[in-house]
Order: C-alpha cells, then sequence, then structure tokens
C-alpha cells in the first residue's frame, strides 16, 4: 500500500498544504493542514475520502481530468470511448515511427464508483505544466471527440489562483471509496473497460510538452471566465500567407478533374488534424481555384464550410496526409 499511496501522491498531488475529505452526505470539507502519505493510506482503506486541489501556487497541474456521469450523458461509456480514440489515435512521427497522440501510460480510465457508469479519464503530466495549457487540451480532445463542455465537466476549470478563488477546484483521488454510493473507485482497462488491479497505477508516466507546442498554447487569449462552450476557431491557428500561397501551388498541380474532390477532402482532414484555422484553409482552396480556373467554385468552397462545420469531431476517421500522397504518386506513376 505504501508504494500505491506514494504514487497517488506524485501524479495527483500538486498541493499539500491542505485538501478536502469527502463527508457521510457526500459534500467535502477543507482540511486545512498538510497533505501526507498517511492521509492518502487512510484513503486506499476506505477510513477517508480525499480529495485533492489541483492548481499549484504557481498556476500548475499535475493532471487533466475530464469528468463524465450519467446524470449529463446517456451513454457516459461511449462517450469515454470516443476521448480514448481522439487521446489514442496514431501519427507518424519525425523518425517515421506510429505513436499514439497521448502514450498510453499518460492516460487512466477510473470509474468512480464502480460498477456505476460514472467515469474520470485522467491525463497525467510527467511534470506539472500549466493550467492553462490543460484546459486547452481538454478542451481540444472534447472538440475532436463531439462532445460538448455541457456534458463533461473538465479540470482545471480555471488557468490561475485569485484573491477571490485561492484554491480553485478539488477531485477526489482515485482508488478510494464513495461514502455516500459506498462504492469503490477502480481502474479500468481502456480498451475493455474491466477492472484492472490497483497496482496498474505503478506503470504510469505522463505525457510531455515540447516548448514550441508550450509557447504556442500559452500565447493563446486568455478567457475572461470559465467557458461552457468553445468555438473550434479557438483551437485553430491561421498559417502565414507565403504558406497558404505554397499550400495552393502544390494542391493546383494536382488539381485534375475526377480528382478534385478527394483531394481537397483529403487536405481539408489534414487542416483539422493539424489545427488550420478555417480562414486559412479557406483562402487555399479559393487560391487553388484561381490558379485553376475552377469551373466548380462554389462546391468547392461549399466543401471547407461543410468539412469544418461538421467533421471536427472524426479525429483519427479524417483523411489526412497519406491520402495527399496517395492521390499524388497514383497522379505521377
Amino acid at each position: 500500500m505504501a508504494r500505491l499511496s506514494e504514487a497517488l501522491m506524485r501524479f495527483f498531488v500538486n498541493r499539500t498544504d491542505c485538501f478536502c475529505i469527502q463527508k457521510h452526505d457526500g459534500g467535502f470539507v477543507k482540511v486545512d493542514q498538510p497533505l501526507t502519505v498517511e492521509f492518502v493510506d487512510k484513503h486506499l482503506i476506505g477510513e477517508w475520502t480525499v480529495g485533492a486541489y489541483q492548481l499549484g501556487l504557481d498556476n500548475t497541474v499535475k493532471w487533466l481530468c475530464q469528468d463524465l456521469d450519467p446524470e449529463k450523458l446517456a451513454d457516459p461509456e461511449q462517450a469515454a470511448k470516443k476521448i480514448i480514440n481522439v487521446c489514442f489515435e496514431k501519427r507518424k512521427e519525425a523518425d517515421g515511427v506510429e505513436r499514439p497522440r497521448i502514450w498510453p501510460h499518460g492516460l487512466l480510465l477510473e470509474a468512480s464508483r464502480y460498477p456505476d457508469p460514472s467515469y474520470h479519464v485522467w491525463i497525467l503530466f510527467n511534470v506539472p505544466t500549466y493550467a492553462k495549457v490543460a484546459r486547452w487540451l481538454g478542451y481540444r480532445i472534447l472538440e475532436l471527440s463531439d462532445l460538448s463542455p455541457k456534458e463533461v465537466e473538465i479540470f482545471p476549470k480555471q488557468t490561475e489562483l485569485t484573491p477571490e478563488r485561492p484554491y480553485g477546484n478539488f477531485v477526489k483521488l482515485p482508488l478510494g471509496k464513495h461514502r455516500v454510493a459506498n462504492k469503490w473507485s477502480r481502474l479500468l482497462d481502456p480498451e475493455t473497460f474491466e477492472p484492472l488491479p490497483n497496482e496498474a497505477l505503478l506503470d504510469c508516466f505522463g505525457i510531455a510538452f515540447s516548448e514550441a507546442e508550450l509557447s504556442k498554447i500559452m500565447a493563446f487569449p486568455e478567457k475572461d471566465s470559465i467557458q461552457v462552450s468553445l468555438k473550434l476557431s479557438d483551437f485553430l491557428m491561421s498559417l502565414p500567407s507565403e504558406e497558404e500561397q505554397r499550400a495552393a501551388e502544390f494542391l493546383a498541380k494536382y488539381w485534375v478533374k475526377g480528382r478534385r474532390n478527394q483531394l481537397e477532402m483529403a487536405f481539408l482532414g489534414y487542416c483539422l488534424k493539424r489545427g488550420v484555422s478555417y480562414e486559412s484553409a479557406r483562402r487555399i482552396i479559393e487560391r487553388v481555384c484561381n490558379l485553376t480556373n475552377d469551373e466548380e467554385r462554389a462546391a468547392r468552397i461549399k466543401l471547407v464550410d461543410y468539412h469544418y462545420k461538421n467533421r471536427r469531431g472524426l479525429g483519427g476517421q479524417l483523411a489526412g496526409v497519406s491520402l495527399i500522397r496517395e492521390i499524388v504518386k497514383e497522379m505521377i506513376s
């Protein structure tokens, strides 16, 4: 049990000067004393149920949590599967190796009161990460999963501590007992949803961001309040004009009748996967139409609108650069 308590402290506890415990009526009360391994031991044996405050005093977090409750979702298991599929979508890295978007060992699926269909999807960070970055990642995953923040609650709920909110939110630590339901938290296999031994936590390690990724996300405008709904444009970036021009010139070379629709579909799927804004994608297609004197310009633009409105939640099912390569290879062979 000592190793489990230490793992819970390492992965989930970012602020140790205070914590919460759950009362028998389900509410929580704040405890103004340090959270130690001994308290976590009591959590694991069901003597107490501990909640940990997420934001550190430096506005960093150790994890992102997406809370899926049957009170808000008709099918929480299906929603959890959508999130997991987005996180495990494979992409080819610069070294040619296909790796998941989020390493499986950085994601935990928890049934918070097993066997009830109430789930937490945890994404762990290998080093504390700015809360703003974690919130961006949480909303981006929901976008790609075609889920709404009204259905799935995201933690952290704020990007920084303030005088009005000096503690932020807390979440009940995994592997404890829900005092009202009298049911235990269990870790689940993210593919089968079957229970795993608690010791599976010991095999976890967090994901990491590159400096470029952190800088890009941190440069996004601050929100005035916690968002209940976000537009795709909040997370998609416009390309520089010269990059848009290069993309248009490349596509124009292969913009021939019989292949235009398929090539555009592949290109737009690539744009959504890579976070290219609607405005950039539309400008590129417009330039291609101008360069090729495309008589079906209106249909081409309509396809951009359709893709960004209706297909952004398909994630790994979207066509992309691999299909573009296939089309070009067929045309030049």
